[in-house]
């Protein structure tokens, strides 16, 4: 009685192995995603207020400037010598004139003034823009000596801070002061070129009331106040809370698409791996069904390595086989003897050269021949004949450009097509063919009477032409180059004009 078998494991599920394997990765990712957007959130805030941070401290600094520019102006009014002979001596109307004439040389200045050391206007009060608040502000005053600024909002369109500075004597004493008042555009200004999009900044008086303000912010948002030098004002710097900023955005859709990729990675590997194989054998059935039909065969790569020896020797045919083609079809569009191409590259190639013709470039067809050739053949050999054909091919080969044409149609027959030449350039194409092709005899030794005729025409771009239309073109002027004496060219149309269609 033969041994029991012994008990074999059942085969694992590679489906149930990658199912684990898929959703351990999946709560990883999830776990990754949602610490590194907490991190994110927390980061981004500190950010946030570190930013609305440096714009408060900004736009402070531009207004500190600002007002500082206001005192050291109203100060060094003040301390002009010239005032104290004007405030002594002067009438009312030579202090009010130099007041006006001051004016003038101050941007944004809203009203200049002369004070008594009681705070009265010396002057016109009203020519000099001092309004009856300041007025009476300046009489409840007190000392000139006093160094805050006022806010005057009472007129629309007149708002302005007032300033003012003691002028003292020689001795000490105060005769007077200098009334100073400057317009608030200059601090409107510098709020709103230094407001952010969707932040706002505003400057309050030392009596709570609005100075400057300077754009919106609708919801939630999280505030700085500094004080404004020694003015007693305050900046009141205000950006929205944002939850979640676009880095954080950006981290959510990075995270859920690296899930999904990686899901769709895992699912897919699954799928694919049965299917390798499979995918090998259609690979190398595609591959030589190609061979069979005579088309161009992509190089095989396996995916398993005991697929390389026989995708190597396919690879190997394949490649000597495309190769053989090739050659084959170079000889069958190639003149054997002058190595021009032929009369069937000549024909593959003229619906491309009409093609250009209908886009609106000037196409010249010109079809030569070499004069007296049968008589060279009858009375040289063929062979001489051959050198001769050898040699306008070779005067061909030197002038044709990449975008021309050269091709021999048939014995002594050749057709050239000339792209972007007007008829002055055809003359000229034609006449250095002559002299290079006198050259190539002389260099072969051969003196022979003989020369080449030409026709030409325009490949006509408006109607429907053909090769065959245009060949016959051609030949009718290559026919009146010969009926008119041989060696020459002559145009289908007269020189200079392009057929009509």
């Amino acid at each position: 009685m033969p041994a029991r078998a012994l008990a074999q494991p059942a085969p694992a599920s590679l489906r149930r192995h990658f199912l684990w394997l898929l959703l351990g990765v999946s709560g990883m990712l999830v776990g990754g995603v949602g610490l590194s957007l907490w991190f994110s959130l927390q980061v981004d805030s500190q950010n946030q207020q570190g930013l609305l941070q440096l714009h408060a401290d900004s736009a402070r600094s531009s207004l500190n400037r600002r007002l500082n520019y206001y005192r050291t102006l109203v100060d060094s009014i003040a301390s002009d010598p010239a005032l104290e002979d004007l405030i002594r001596f002067g009438d009312t109307d030579a202090q009010q004139q130099w007041a006006q004439s001051r004016r003038r040389l101050i941007p944004d200045l809203f009203g200049l003034a002369l004070l008594t050391p009681e705070g009265a206007v010396l002057g016109n009060a009203a020519s000099l823009r001092v309004g009856l608040p300041c007025q009476a502000e300046l009489a409840s005053r007190g000392p000139l000596r006093e160094r805050r600024l006022h806010l005057h909002r009472e007129m629309s369109g007149a708002e302005h801070i007032d300033l003012v500075a003691a002028v003292q004597g020689v001795d000490g004493d105060m005769l007077g002061g200098v009334f100073l008042s400057m317009r608030l555009a200059p601090l409107q200004r510098i709020l709103d070129e230094s407001t952010y999009h969707g932040h706002a900044l505003t400057l309050i008086g030392a009596a709570g009331e609005t100075v400057v303000s300077s754009g919106e912010v609708a919801g939630a948002a999280r505030e700085i106040r500094l004080n404004v030098g020694a003015t007693g004002w305050t900046l009141v710097a205000r950006a929205p809370i944002q939850k979640l900023a676009d880095s954080g955005k950006v981290q959510i859709v990075a995270g859920g698409l690296t899930l999904l990729a990686v899901l769709l990675l895992l699912g897919f590997g699954m799928l694919g791996l049965h299917r390798a194989m499979l995918r090998d054998v259609a690979a190398t059935r595609a591959a030589l069904t190609a061979l069979t039909h005579g088309e161009p065969v992509p190089a095989i790569v396996p995916h398993y390595i005991e697929f390389q020896p026989a995708a190597e020797d396919i690879n190997l045919i394949a490649l000597q086989l495309q190769a053989q083609r090739e050659q084959l079809e170079h000889l069958s569009l190639t003149d054997p003897l002058t190595g021009l191409p032929n009369r069937r590259a000549f024909e593959t190639r003229f619906p491309q050269a009409l093609g250009f013709a209908e886009r609106g470039h000037r196409i010249a067809l010109v079809l030569l021949d070499i004069d007296y050739f049968k008589r060279i053949n009858d009375s040289h050999g063929h062979g001489v004949g051959d050198q001769v054909l050898l040699a306008l091919a070779l005067t061909l080969t030197s002038l044709t450009r990449r975008a021309d044409l050269s091709a021999r149609l048939a014995g002594d027959e050749f057709a050239i097509l000339l792209a972007d030449l007007d008829a002055a350039g055809v003359a000229l194409w034609y006449q250095r063919l002559i002299d290079h092709f006198s050259g190539e005899l002389n260099a072969l030794g051969l003196n022979l009477q003989t020369g080449i005729s030409a026709g030409q025409t325009w490949l006509q771009g408006v109607t429907r032409d053909s090769m065959n239309q245009a060949l016959a073109r051609a030949d009718r002027a290559l026919y009146q180059a010969k009926k008119r004496g041989r060696g020459q060219l002559v145009f289908d149309t007269p020189a200079g004009e392009k057929n009509a269609g």
